[in-house]
């Protein structure tokens, strides 16, 4: 059976852009994901990976991308907010879904070769749902980047459905029950990382760390309870061990993660100003050559 490779990309709003920094690299040492999974931001850029569109390409997109593309704060909506006891989002998104209109080609996506998937939460069942080609709508794309309280939910299949980062920022599980031997994941966070993070010192700090962390969770979990397992696997007999494998062959998959160095302070997930994108698409770049250096090739 030929070997699978995954990119998993996270969630962070208009962090998305170093993304498209590590896109670059690993275009550069020929590392081509058959899978990817995004949620959010993530899922915006893994569809759009997924419908042919490269590094440059995409970094262009980030380039022109602007807050008017995004999304149009709603006055109406956050006065009734004030004076009624009714949930209204802060934003209106129709330019979000005029952008994704005219830059995104959904044909092409749902007749790739290169399996995408995206999640968004159902919130009447509470449920994660992972959506995938070649059934992908630009609904699926709204729901699964519709941000909480800020963001309008959006409608599927007659059901709303908000941000697949409430329980799934990181996407990896559709990754490892795909079969993928070798994963990467591009954080939007240096929290998670490899680096040791310092005590917060401040109360901004404080609440920067708890949303990082809140980002971070579900990787956490998958990551951690992949390592309990191998834990109780090396405390089992030959045929034990055997048995079990069977049901955990993902337990196997190489996890590689890219992440930047530095906290990006909460401002910058709402900053979609080219002047970060430059930025993030530098750092991305940089930091996935420093983490994830050129695999050795088989002569």
């Amino acid at each position: 059976m030929a070997k699978k490779k995954a990119l998993v990309l996270s969630g962070g709003g208009a962090r998305g852009a170093y993304q498209a920094g590590v896109l670059r690299y690993l275009e550069e040492i020929q590392w081509k994901p058959d899978i990817i999974c995004g949620t959010s931001v993530g899922a915006i850029n893994a569809c759009a990976i997924g419908a042919g569109m490269d590094s440059q390409k995409l970094s262009e997109l980030w380039l022109k991308l602007n807050q008017k593309h995004i999304m149009r704060y709603s006055v109406w909506n956050m006065l009734k907010g004030l004076f009624r006891r009714k949930y209204y989002p802060l934003v209106e998104t129709y330019p979000l879904r005029k952008f994704i209109h005219e830059h995104l080609d959904f044909t092409s996506l749902n007749h790739s070769q290169t399996k995408v998937i995206i999640s968004a939460v159902n919130i009447l069942t509470s449920e994660l749902r992972f959506f995938e080609n070649p059934a992908l709508r630009i609904e699926h794309l709204l729901a699964s980047s519709a941000i909480p309280m800020i963001f309008p939910w959006q409608m599927i299949d007659g059901e709303p459905y908000w941000d697949g980062g409430v329980m799934a920022n990181t996407p990896i599980l559709p990754a490892l029950t795909h079969d993928a031997s070798e994963i990467v994941v591009v954080l939007l966070s240096p929290v998670g990382s490899s680096i040791r993070m310092q005590t917060p010192e401040t109360k901004d700090e404080a609440l920067e760390r708890l949303f990082e962390l809140y980002l971070l969770g579900s990787y956490k979990s998958v990551e951690q309870g992949l390592e309990y397992r191998k834990s109780v696997m090396n405390g089992l007999t030959s045929i034990e061990n055997f048995l079990l494998s069977l049901r955990t062959q993902f337990t196997k998959a190489k996890i590689s993660i890219i992440a930047p160095k530095q906290m990006l302070g909460l401002g910058s997930i709402l900053n979609f100003k080219k002047e970060q994108a430059e930025k993030l698409l530098v750092q991305g770049y940089t930091d996935a050559k420093e983490s994830f250096p050129i695999p050795s090739r088989k002569k």
